[in-house]
Order: structure tokens, then C-alpha cells, then sequence
């Protein structure tokens, strides 16, 4: 016949087994949520390295806000609002130099761009 030392024995016993199998659950799943939330890091820097840089830049003593990159002149004249019929010239240490229509620009943020009407031309 089993002593009721023995029956509590095997039932801690049991209760060890379970706690340690509960144990080896939770260190898995704390893993996988380990794992999960570097993959999300990571794929969160990576949107962040793709995402555009907004900038300002001042058009006609206008701000305006684009992506820094690279255009041709013609078509940032349309984003900042410039009439296509008008001449754009950007400052640069202290003087103003026209900008040619197909000529390609890179935006960094902080330039400073003039228009006016066209000058010169044929009669």
C-alpha cells in the first residue's frame, strides 16, 4: 500500500513536469515574439530609409515644401507653382543664375529661387 508521502511525492512530481513543460512554452513563444520584433525593426528601418525627405525651399519669398532629389527645372516649376512661360533662376552665393527649362537640379532644401518673365528672344 502507497503512504500518502508517496502520493504527494508523485504529484509534486506531475506539478514539476507540467511547470517545466509551461516553462519550455513560454521560452518558445518569447522567442518567436524575439524574432517577430526584429523582423518588424527591421522592416521599419527600411521604410525609413525609403521614405522621401520633405525640404523647404523659397520660390518668389514663398516657402515650399518638396522631396529632396533631382529634377529637371521644367517639371519643378510645375510642382512649386511656376508658370511654364517664365524664367527661373536660382541664387547662389549672391547672384542669380537662370536655370534652363531641360537643365536637371538637385534639391537639398534652402535654395532660393526667383521668376519673371522671359527676357531676350527673337523680334
Amino acid at each position: 500500500m502507497a503512504k500518502p508521502q508517496d502520493c504527494e511525492v508523485e504529484q509534486a512530481e506531475a506539478h514539476l513536469q507540467e511547470a517545466t513543460a509551461e516553462v519550455r512554452h513560454a521560452v518558445a513563444e518569447l522567442e518567436h515574439a524575439e524574432h517577430d520584433l526584429e523582423k518588424a525593426e527591421a522592416e521599419l528601418e527600411e521604410a525609413e530609409r525609403h521614405k522621401p525627405r520633405i525640404v523647404e525651399v523659397t520660390v518668389d519669398r514663398q516657402r515650399k515644401r518638396v522631396e529632396a532629389g533631382v529634377y529637371v527645372v521644367s517639371v519643378f516649376k510645375a510642382l512649386v507653382g511656376v508658370a511654364a512661360d517664365r524664367e527661373l533662376d536660382i541664387l547662389e552665393d549672391g547672384v542669380f543664375k537662370p536655370l534652363d527649362d531641360n537643365a536637371k537640379i538637385a534639391i537639398h532644401g534652402c535654395e532660393v529661387f526667383v521668376s519673371h518673365a522671359r527676357t531676350g528672344g527673337s523680334s
